[in-house]
């Protein structure tokens, strides 16, 4: 009979020590877990708040709509007084005088595409008729929305956001962006898409009147500089502007006027202010010495001569 000490049968019973090689697909195995842990916890904290991802972008667009020194110019449409409204040759004119900021404004065709077009109608600013929502892309690039501004002009086309963007993504300058009327959020989510695709997160800021389409921006496009623009100027207003978490506040000068001390308010909680649309010396000293951020005007050639060179 053979006898077994306990030592022996212990050592008989023990698995064999992996192989070097085991061992180390192994502790790679545990860092590849330990990985993935990691990178999944930065996901969860960027998702809970995706400001981040764009903050430093975001900051230096929020520091451009709340300026030092002499007024920033916002030319209005393009440069409305200079080319027709809302179209490229207006777009390439601003861009050329080196404003601050090319205002525009985008609603949606009824085959829901993105174009450049301030009035609900047709009428005042092309050669067709009738709502632009009850007209596809197709039809209103048909149309001339140049010759009514002057004969140099004629069958200047409606041009589609994308254009626009194409057009500023070679530009040095920035842009404001209005969405006219109530947008879904899965319309916004459009357009918001498209300007990160082409890298244009600080570069432009998106403005409405309307409180439900900049709530749905703040959650579909939380990294983009937001501008309320607003017929009301009070205390609520002001409120609003902090919950809503924008940049700048744009209204007309009579209400600056009638309530100048909640300019004041704005600037104590770090948002700027916008002045919208001044045409006149007179009237651009009077934003100056109220203390507005930037001027939105139609004649941007003029505005510039009258202020100077801006600080670099």
């Amino acid at each position: 009979m053979t006898l077994v000490t306990a030592s022996a049968a212990t050592a008989a019973s023990a698995p064999a020590a992996p192989a070097p090689a085991v061992a180390q697909r192994r502790r790679l195995a545990r860092y590849g877990l330990l990985a993935w842990i990691l990178v999944s916890l930065i996901l969860l904290l960027c998702s809970l708040n995706p400001q981040s991802a764009a903050a430093e972008s975001t900051l230096r667009l929020h520091g451009a709509l709340h300026r030092e020194g002499p007024v920033g110019i916002i030319s209005h449409r393009g440069a409305a007084a200079l080319a027709p409204e809302n179209t490229l040759s207006a777009m390439r004119v601003a861009i050329d005088q080196g404003v601050d900021f090319i205002e525009t404004d985008v609603q949606l065709t009824a085959d829901g595409v993105p174009i450049l077009m301030h009035d609900f109608t047709l009428d005042r600013t092309t050669s067709g008729g009738g709502r632009v929502a009850d007209h596809t892309l197709e039809q209103i690039k048909r149309l001339d929305a140049g010759g009514w501004f002057a004969p140099a002009y004629t069958w200047e086309p409606v041009p589609t956001l994308v254009e626009f963007v194409d057009l500023l993504g070679g530009a040095p300058t920035r842009a404001l962006v209005e969405l006219k009327g109530v947008w879904a959020p899965e319309q916004i989510a459009s357009v918001v898409d498209l300007l990160r695709e082409r890298q244009l997160v600080h570069r432009v800021a998106l403005q409405s009147f309307d409180v439900h389409t900049l709530r749905m921006l703040q959650e579909v496009g939380p990294e983009f500089a937001r501008v309320l623009l607003t017929r009301e100027w009070d205390e609520p207003t002001v409120r609003l502007a902090g919950e809503l978490q924008v940049s700048a506040v744009g209204a007309r000068a009579k209400l600056y006027d009638e309530r100048p001390e909640l300019l004041d308010r704005l600037r104590a909680v770090g948002i700027g202010s916008l002045v919208y649309t001044l045409n006149s010396e007179k009237r651009w000293r009077a934003a100056v010495e109220r203390g507005v951020d930037l001027v939105v005007t139609d004649d941007p050639v003029s505005l510039a001569e009258w202020r100077g060179p801006a600080p670099v």
